[in-house]
């Protein structure tokens, strides 16, 4: 495969207005400094690590000043001349945050070991970048949930929504906090090390953590956690002016594109009249109105009980057949099988750029906006079948609205490297993935809360609700094996359609490659509401 980095530049637009790719839900105040330490611990998730004592307490040189004029949030540190970390490169354009972990040394002295040393106090000294006394303590508003989100390998792009940003390289680009599984002496010397990730540029996806020798190293893409909270409720105040604008534009949206068969597929879903929910939507308040017209994966929200999320989905779903149609795409030869099946397989060998271009027009729907323009340029995701759970052999869908996520996969892939599976036709809103999804969002929805990416089988009440689906997802599921007689398979997936990795045998290496860039393992993700052109 013509492999060769390159960052792809693409822009992420919403109908408000352009925002850039990665942008952080509002939960700065969850994390804040403070003299004492935090009676609230950061729990993780899965199966590498546990909410215990030896969950790494973080801390604050006091040397760090605070941003002035990049963030509101005085609780994000920005990175400073006086800020020591900063002066630390890593990657191709990017620097430690200047944020530390708690240790204690010689007389139960309890100090602030920069990011850079990678917890080692002695490695700090050597460093010139000494660990402190001198230190703020984090601490968790209890309001928040705060924890570290495992991230499976080749899951970055996208960065979860819910990663929390610390602050910013020196030319603007956004940092969060990772942390290494300690389960890879090679990677991490056996150790759980607290690092720097990349949120966008040149180095987005790595993970940047020091080694006991002092060495920096890297980890791309996953297998280690990010720093992830969650406010209470949102940080938002209604606007009349706003609420007219935003209720003009759901309710055009849903007179131009919802079909009657739509709305009547809601009502027998929900048993509630769609009337009562259409009224209910127009009289939200603008705070809630731009979330229910955002790409936010799911919108906890008492509607749900009346379809506001089956309204969202189908919504999403005849607006982009809406786009495909206003600029020709639906003529194009594979939309067919795209619309049907939410999955293209093809033959690699036999394309070249510009065949690639074109299905990337059609199956976005966009002529340029958010397509990488050629020559394309790959890099490789090889993912090993490890022994521990891996959540991403759950079946699920990213999303509730189409997105797409691109592999090109050489000769040779088998089941036992733990293929990619796909349900063929799950892209659609059909009745019965309408069923499993309006039990799944139903309130409290307890685990959409927890993980919007909707688990075939991560909500018992949603199996219940739907199990004819849930059986065919099951049986009906197919392998993405390489095609026969080609030297590598393009494979194109619109992912909120259910797919899952599987299970594979562990120590087998499954080889694949993803576009270069920061293109969200395909494209970008696109606000699926946007208007349509004329």
């Amino acid at each position: 495969v013509k492999a060769m980095l390159v960052v792809v530049a693409v822009v992420w637009v919403f109908s408000v207005g352009v925002v850039k790719g990665f942008t952080p839900k509002d939960s700065g105040h969850c994390v804040q400094w403070g003299l004492t330490r935090s009676d609230v611990p950061i729990r993780a998730e899965a199966n590498h690590g546990s909410c215990d004592d030896e969950a790494p307490v973080l801390c604050q040189p006091q040397r760090s000043t605070t941003a002035a004029g990049r963030y509101s949030d005085p609780n994000i540190i920005a990175c400073t001349a006086t800020g020591s970390d900063c002066t630390i490169s890593i990657g191709e354009a990017s620097n430690h945050l200047d944020l530390g972990t708690v240790h204690s040394i010689d007389g139960g002295v309890a100090v602030c070991v920069p990011l850079s040393a990678g917890g080692d106090h002695a490695l700090a000294a050597e460093r010139g970048t000494p660990a402190v006394t001198e230190f703020l303590y984090a601490t968790i508003d209890p309001t928040c949930d705060v924890w570290w989100r495992e991230v499976s390998a080749d899951v970055i792009p996208p960065i979860p929504e819910l990663v929390r940003p610390f602050g910013a390289t020196l030319d603007g680009r956004n940092l969060a906090l990772c942390r290494s599984f300690g389960d890879d002496t090679a990677v991490d010397d056996g150790r759980r090390v607290i690092g720097t990730i990349a949120l966008e540029g040149p180095d987005f996806g790595r993970c940047f953590i020091t080694r006991i020798d002092g060495s920096t190293t890297s980890i791309d893409g996953g297998l280690f956690h990010v720093l992830q909270a969650r406010a209470a409720q949102l940080s938002c105040a209604d606007d009349e002016v706003r609420q007219v604008e935003l209720r003009a534009g759901i309710l055009g949206r849903i007179e131009t594109h919802l079909t009657p068969d739509d709305r009547t597929l809601i009502q027998k879903v929900t048993q509630s009249p769609f009337a009562e929910l259409l009224d209910a939507v127009l009289n939200l308040g603008s705070c809630s109105l731009a979330e229910v017209l955002s790409a936010a994966r799911f919108v906890p929200h008492a509607l749900n009980s009346q379809g506001l999320h089956l309204l969202r989905c189908l919504l999403a779903e005849r607006i982009a057949e809406a786009r495909a149609a206003a600029r020709g795409y639906n003529r194009h030869p594979d939309y067919p099988t795209w619309k049907r099946d939410g999955l293209l397989v093809k033959n690699w060998d036999s394309m070249v750029d510009a065949d690639l271009h074109a299905l990337l027009q059609m199956v976005s729907g966009e002529e340029t906006l958010g397509i990488p323009l050629p020559p394309y340029n790959w890099v490789p995701r090889n993912v090993e079948v490890a022994t521990a759970r891996d959540p991403q052999n759950d079946m699920h869908v990213d999303t509730f609205a189409h997105i797409v996520k691109i592999w090109v996969f050489p000769q040779g892939v088998t089941m036992e490297q733990g293929p990619l599976h796909y349900f063929k036709g799950s892209n659609r809103n059909t009745e019965g993935k309408l069923r499993w999804m309006y039990r799944y969002g139903l309130p409290p929805a307890s685990e959409a809360m927890i993980e919007p990416s909707f688990r075939l089988l991560g909500c018992f009440n949603a199996v219940d609700a739907a199990p004819a689906y849930v059986a065919q997802a099951l049986l009906e599921r197919v392998p993405l094996l390489s095609l026969a007689g080609a030297n590598a398979t393009l494979v194109i997936a619109d992912t909120s359609g259910l797919h899952n990795r599987g299970v594979g045998v562990p120590g087998h290496l499954r080889h694949s490659f993803r576009l270069a860039g920061d293109t969200d393992g395909g494209l970008k993700r696109l606000d699926p509401f946007r208007p349509i052109p004329s």
